[in-house]
């Protein structure tokens, strides 16, 4: 694995100086391990350097401290379920022609195991740090445990046979802070992996705090809204009625509601929208990701997106047409953090926050477990009909007139592919869980269950020989 007893650049850690206040950012070692936590201020710091790696923190191209998560938690998903691509040439991402030496393939395996490594080094060192309250120990832990969780998750959902809790194809369980000595682990089973995730997400719900600080620290609602989305993945017969329970949870006792208006979060209240319920806070100035979408143009809408919205009143603000120089036509921009016109929009405070999780996931995830467990139909349209009259809908005359279960799913996961277009993967976890050739109907570049799943990138496959034999089936060895 790439950065096996360092994380290399820059690890960028903050504290909070007081509410309301910036935070401040500031460099520290690149070590993760060591005897570095003596008191409760050290262990928030170094807490908080899990934190900046959840958020993916490091250097644009010109040097400036930001925050990168759109890269990898908002592009990459949205051109695997066809909703984005590159405009130059296409994308081996959109066109599902990826093999494991594909640029970019990695990413994030890379990003996570980061996340990974920093977390068990802050719960190695955190658990000898004496001076620390019993009750200030126990939280940070779980909000440790909660990170390793959210990054094992993403290394399971792209890498591993999520939809088998019988393959040997599962993730390398990582338990303790990488070193040369244990650089070298096999792949544990699929099974394994979900217990492991699991258990580390129920150690966060019994002991994360009904609120946090801010919401771009984690809370019990937000362990309780990834344990759905674990679930929601995994499928086996059980977990159905988990997820509508922890949901049903979410809506009713959490102190997160829906915006009156979904664009509202996006354009204008950020972090201060009560629907966020875990968000990523940008650095002050930070204009990274508005170069991705608006300066550079990394990524666009697809013309498979542009179908997708027709007739959908968010269509003139989540993507704008503009005249491109370089491609004699018009391609429609990523306008969906970016308030006025692409001829004049600019970056703001509110436009560089990302979003990990919305109170709107918990919506429909209980509805599309309602439609796969044979429940009422009616309750899953209920859910479905509240989503879209926040994105702006005022006729549900095609929800009403649904009585499939099968008809009905797929409108939630059309509404879920639209609804996180752009923010953190779940669009592209929803498509997948459609049955094969209804996926193939909206994503004909799938020709195999193989593109399913990313290949594990051929750097650690060459790297870590425990791993001989075992790349993921399709992608050889």
């Amino acid at each position: 694995m790439k950065n096996i007893c360092k994380i290399y650049g820059l690890l960028l850690l903050f504290t909070i100086v007081s509410c309301g206040k910036q935070l401040n950012v500031f460099p520290t070692t690149s070590e993760v391990d060591g005897n570095v936590i003596k008191n409760l201020q050290g262990a928030k710091t170094a807490l908080n350097g899990v934190y900046y790696l959840f958020a993916d923190a490091g250097l644009d191209n010109n040097k400036n401290p930001s925050i990168l998560w759109c890269n990898v938690n908002e592009i990459t998903p949205s051109e695997l379920s066809g909703s984005m691509t590159y405009p130059y040439g296409g994308s081996v991402i959109t066109s599902h022609s990826y093999n494991s030496t594909t640029s970019g393939i990695g990413d994030i395996w890379n990003y996570s195991y980061k996340i990974v490594n920093a977390a068990n080094g802050f719960l190695k060192n955190i658990a000898t740090a004496n001076s620390i309250l019993a009750d200030d120990k126990k939280e940070m832990i779980v909000e440790a445990k909660f990170l390793r969780a959210y990054a094992n998750a993403e290394l399971l959902f792209y890498y591993a046979q999520y939809n088998d809790t019988t393959s040997p194809y599962g993730i390398i369980i990582r338990k303790d802070f990488t070193t040369t000595d244990n650089t070298t682990l096999p792949r544990s089973s699929v099974k394994e992996s979900y217990d492991f995730i699991l258990s580390d997400l129920d150690d966060a719900i019994a002991g994360l705090p009904d609120m946090n600080k801010q919401n771009y620290y984690t809370n019990i609602w937000a362990a309780k809204l990834l344990k759905a989305r674990v679930l929601m993945v995994r499928a086996t017969s059980s977990d159905d009625a988990q997820v509508i329970g922890l949901c049903k949870d979410i809506i009713t006792q959490s102190p997160f509601t829906l915006e009156d208006s979904t664009k509202d979060i996006f354009l204008s209240k950020g972090l201060n929208s009560n629907e966020v319920i875990l968000g990523i806070k940008p650095y002050a100035n930070d204009i990274f990701k508005y170069n991705e979408y608006l300066y550079f143009t990394d990524a666009i809408a697809s013309d498979s997106m542009v179908s997708n919205f027709a007739n959908d009143p968010r269509s003139n603000w989540v993507y704008q047409p503009k005249f491109s120089n370089y491609l004699g036509a018009d391609m429609n921009l990523i306008t969906k953090y970016f308030s006025g016109t692409v001829k004049n929009s600019s970056p703001t405070a509110t436009s560089s926050v990302s979003y990990a999780m919305r109170l709107t996931e918990a919506y429909l995830l209980e509805a599309e477990a309602i439609t796969e467990s044979g429940g009422n139909l009616n309750d899953a349209k209920t859910l479905l009909k509240t989503v879209l009259a926040h994105a702006g809908f005022t006729d549900f005359s095609n929800v009403d007139a649904e009585n499939s279960a099968a008809g009905l799913q797929l409108m939630i996961v059309k509404e879920e592919m639209k609804n996180f277009v752009g923010e953190a993967g779940q669009d592209w976890l929803a498509v997948r869980r459609l049955p094969f050739t209804t996926l193939q109907k909206l994503i004909p570049t799938i020709t195999s269950k193989t593109l399913l799943l990313l290949p594990i990138p051929q750097d650690e496959i060459t790297k870590n020989i425990k791993l001989k034999g075992m790349q993921n089936p399709g992608y050889g060895n």
